[in-house]
């Protein structure tokens, strides 16, 4: 009886282990150059954002000008997978013919809105985290040596973690790609950790989501407007939260008859979608928004997803 009891207790705690690996999928990320290194090498481009000129980093110019930063980019890829085969590395000029034959990314609804080049990149990768590296190569009569910073960002939030730098050994007849391997190599493990720490936090917290909300011209709803035994905010604050983890962010939110601005809304890393467990997106959260405010309430809308962690929304 009691090995009975054993042997089902055992089968019991395997089919569990194995929905948890079901559930749980390793991270996605890209390793990109930092905007301190694009700005400093001219690896940069403008972009207008709604009247006020930004300095974007031009990712596809700097891998076509320099020869050496793909080169890095491949060795720090490689140092990741050697330590961790589960993470799932997104190739930076993947994401960039990605974004290329992305026809749909210079649209913008109502003419109001723009996603620059770098946004609609990352957003073609679908990554979870992005890891950006600078260095510089500094030369001392016949030897070189790299001094480095390597930093963990949130694909959807920007918001940076795990951030290390060093100095590599001084060295003669190597390539900076190799120099850059052997500086970070001693401490790549301890990024790494780090790194999965932060995508464990967000499998349990969620991931970071800013909603904006529009009344379009026109309109002749406003936020107060009645959907339902409810007002029109209402029901999106209601529909946020019960779609996020336990409502986490919805305190931070600006609105009026006219908008309403969630800064970021947790939601859940993994949802079901057509009945498989999957990771879940802001694109997806907010296609399902749009369609149960029309089932629901016959209020129309278009969404149009920033990058990966924005989503400006438009109320007809």
């Amino acid at each position: 009886m009691k090995r009975s009891i054993l042997l089902t207790l055992c089968v019991v705690m395997g089919v569990l282990a194995t929905s948890a690996q079901k559930t749980m999928s390793p991270p996605t990320i890209m390793i990109v150059p930092d905007d301190i290194y694009c700005k400093a090498n001219g690896y940069t481009l403008s972009f207008n954002n709604q009247g006020s000129t930004e300095v974007r980093p031009d990712y596809e110019k700097a891998l076509t000008e320099d020869q050496t930063l793909h080169a890095v980019l491949l060795q720090i890829g490689q140092l990741i997978t050697d330590r961790n085969s589960s993470i799932e590395i997104v190739d930076i000029l993947t994401a960039i013919n990605n974004y290329k034959s992305d026809a749909a990314m210079n649209e913008s609804n109502f003419g109001s809105e723009a996603e620059s080049v770098d946004e609609a990149i990352i957003r073609n990768s679908q990554a979870d985290i992005l890891v950006k590296i600078n260095f510089t190569l500094l030369k001392n009569g016949p030897q070189r040596q790299v001094q480095w910073t390597m930093s963990g960002i949130d694909a959807y939030t920007s918001m940076q973690f795990a951030p290390i730098s060093g100095v590599g050994q001084p060295a003669t007849a190597t390539t900076p790609a190799i120099l850059v391997r052997e500086a970070v190599f001693g401490q790549m493990d301890a990024f790494l950790q780090k790194m999965l720490g932060y995508y464990q936090r967000m499998a349990t917290n969620g991931r970071g989501i800013s909603f904006n909300f529009k009344i379009a011209d026109g309109s002749s709803l406003t936020m107060n407007s009645k959907a339902g035994e409810y007002t029109l905010q209402e029901v999106i604050d209601d529909f946020l939260y019960d779609n996020s983890v336990d409502g986490n962010g919805l305190e931070k939110v600006r609105g009026g008859s006219t908008f309403l601005n969630y800064q970021c809304v947790y939601v859940p890393l993994m949802a079901e979608v057509r009945g498989r467990m999957r990771k879940q997106n802001a694109n997806q959260i907010a296609r399902k928004l749009s369609t149960y405010l029309e089932a629901d309430y016959g209020i129309q809308s278009e969404f149009k997803t920033i990058g990966l962690g924005k989503v400006n929304f438009y109320i007809k």
